[in-house]
């Protein structure tokens, strides 16, 4: 494999768009510009990050509430019926021809994309962009970063090491797990033996484009103090 840095970002919920014939999915807009309908501040985010390292990027372009695209195909809730106790009643009953269309036009529309640029660009590394709540059941989550991994935790161990002696509070798979069978990183990342790792990035330090600055700025500099790290594994 080249030593060349060949890197490729993904923001799956970049976007809480839905075409107008959905009506929201019955839902009011408070909850479609909410956390349930995307990750907030990742797609600036993702767009800053990829210029400073001229890597490759591609974003979801619809919510997750339409399709998960961070899910596999089989999972039950690719396309969910409630989220973080919010009833998507449209999504409850779902036609099948809609929901083969969702597959068909948005879902696997990515993941194709995601594909074609792997194979054709070499790509050698993955970095999947997410964001989250800063609290949980009124508990504040007191990481600013977290690390997800599946079984292929090469990368992940490095960006811990890196963020943790910068004195960043880091989670090891926190605030969820990283080993969803056939979700993004297992699909792209693990199926083709690239290295691959998802960032979590508290979403409370996204409300700005100020903030996501600095917060691109940050990855950035770990991003690149890891290349000599991982440079072992290409």
């Amino acid at each position: 494999m080249s030593d060349r840095h060949s890197i490729l970002i993904i923001a799956d919920h970049a976007s809480n768009f839905i075409p107008k014939e959905y009506n929201n999915l019955g839902l009011s807009d408070k909850f479609i510009k909410s956390h349930i309908a995307y990750d907030l501040g990742v797609r600036e985010l993702s767009l800053k990050l990829s210029k400073k390292l001229n890597a490759y990027l591609v974003t979801g372009n619809y919510s997750r509430l339409l399709i998960d695209l961070n899910r596999g195909v089989m999972d039950p809730t690719l396309i969910s019926s409630i989220s973080h106790g919010v009833k998507i009643i449209q999504n409850y009953k779902i036609s099948s021809s809609d929901k083969r269309f969702r597959i068909k036009h948005i879902y696997n529309g990515y993941h194709n994309e995601i594909s074609n640029i792997i194979k054709k660009k070499g790509i050698n590394l993955i970095i999947s962009l997410h964001s989250f709540n800063p609290y949980y059941k009124k508990k504040k989550r007191n990481i600013k970063f977290g690390i997800l991994s599946n079984e292929d935790r090469r990368y992940s161990d490095i960006l811990i090491e890196i963020l943790s002696k910068k004195g960043y509070r880091v989670g090891d798979n926190q605030p969820y797990e990283g080993n969803l069978i056939e979700d993004t990183m297992y699909r792209h990342g693990l199926q083709n033996g690239i290295l691959h790792t998802l960032i979590e990035t508290r979403n409370d330090l996204l409300q700005s484009s100020k903030s996501i600055s600095e917060i691109a700025e940050i990855l950035f500099k770990v991003i690149e103090s890891s290349k000599q790290k991982f440079k072992k594994y290409l």
